[in-house]
């Protein structure tokens, strides 16, 4: 067998340099756009449906989506067979202070069964959990959270239920995903830019483009469900990775050096020590994202142990020459998916070097590289002819 190796004084982009294999890789990770249309369907027909709910009301009712799917993080889970997670605000345009929790949580409830028993040919199954409602289908399911708008506060504020607590929790989604979206403004703007120009239109949606943060993002979440996948309780939430990646990335630059830089300060921007640790909500400085250590201290020890065997897993995917070295170290950060979508990138590229006549074999090992223009002409190497795999000329 022909391995692929990187000339480290050749021109890597006719082969697809690391950046463009780990991106290749990470991208296999994106739910598809079938399954895109799918759930923003889904939560836009559970809206219409709470809306006849509550005709009877004034208010601008509406269901809005929170968390991941808003943040363009959603990542595919490990098994063929895992749900894809669609979390959602369901926003009743009252003053708390004419509902209860209690009530609130029922009166949604409602909606929800009514949704579910006559929208959806698929009948979805219904069930309830401490804060929200939950829609199942096969491979998908839909988190709904009550909410109402947090009068004291303005803006994008809202109040939540939560059974178990008798106070109304403060929660900002929108005002956290304007937040996220300002980390990386400007890497989003040049994307948009570029994409607009390739897709020849004016206006590229947010969630068609992808920044180096969220691929980072989406790589954490994809290395902690492999790394803790024997022990689920102890996987550092979603939120607090998302939040610390965003505290740490660097700003626009090539994907592996920000996914290294990300990984290797993230730990630097929690507050306090052993048994105290801080992540504030960067909206709302009174909700702390790393309370729930203060309860289980192995989850704040498990968190540091796996920060630094990721931090060290995406060191190792550059560490040497060779894509072919760099898609074996992307399958153990990060499954056989992933690699194997890196692999036919490196392919994919090799076919363009071959036809540009930039692919080398070298005399003595056999191993193959992309030629640089200084180099092409180096006695030690010979070109490796194109062909068309038919018998033509």
């Amino acid at each position: 067998m022909v391995s692929i190796l990187v000339n480290p004084l050749a021109h890597r982009t006719s082969l697809g340099d690391l950046d463009h294999v780990l991106g290749a890789g990470l991208a296999s990770l994106d739910i598809t756009l079938a399954e895109r249309h799918l759930a923003v369907g889904r939560y836009r027909a559970l809206g219409r449906t709470l809306d006849r709910h509550w005709e009877t009301m004034r208010g601008d009712n509406c269901v809005s989506p929170q968390g991941s799917f808003l943040l363009g993080t959603v990542t595919r889970r490990i098994h063929r067979d895992d749900d894809i997670d669609i979390d959602c605000v369901v926003l009743k345009d009252v003053a708390k202070t004419s509902v209860t929790q209690r009530d609130l949580k029922a009166d949604v409830g409602a909606g929800v069964r009514k949704y579910a028993a006559s929208h959806d040919s698929s009948r979805p199954l219904v069930s309830e959990s401490d804060r929200c409602w939950t829609l199942s289908w096969p491979g998908m399911h839909l988190d709904a959270l009550p909410a109402v708008p947090n009068g004291g506060t303005g803006g994008t504020g809202l109040l939540i239920t939560d059974r178990h607590l008798r106070a109304w929790l403060p929660s900002d989604p929108a005002g956290y995903a304007t937040w996220f979206r300002d980390r990386m403004s400007h890497e989003l703007l040049n994307e948009r830019t570029i994409l607009a120009k390739k897709l020849q239109v004016d206006d590229v949606p947010d969630w068609k483009v992808k920044t180096t943060l969220q691929q980072s993002v989406q790589a954490l979440k994809r290395h902690r469900d492999l790394y803790f996948a024997d022990n689920l309780d102890e996987r550092p939430s979603s939120i607090i990775i998302t939040t610390l990646a965003a505290h740490a990335y660097p700003g626009p630059g090539e994907l592996y050096d920000v996914l290294r830089t990300v990984s290797a300060h993230m730990p630097n921007h929690l507050e306090g020590r052993p048994g105290q640790w801080r992540l504030s909500n960067p909206v709302q400085d009174q909700e702390n994202f790393a309370d729930y250590w203060a309860v289980d201290p192995r989850r704040a020890d498990r968190f540091f142990e796996w920060i630094g065997v990721a931090a060290a897993d995406f060191r190792s995917i550059g560490a040497r020459s060779g894509l072919d070295i760099a898609v074996s170290r992307i399958q153990e950060a990060f499954g056989p998916r992933v690699a194997l979508a890196a692999s036919a990138a490196v392919s994919e590229a090799t076919v363009h070097a071959r036809r540009a006549g930039e692919l080398r074999m070298a005399g003595a090992t056999g191993l193959l590289s992309v030629a640089s223009r200084a180099h092409a002409s180096s006695s030690s190497t010979r070109m490796v002819k194109d062909h068309n795999f038919h018998g033509g000329k």
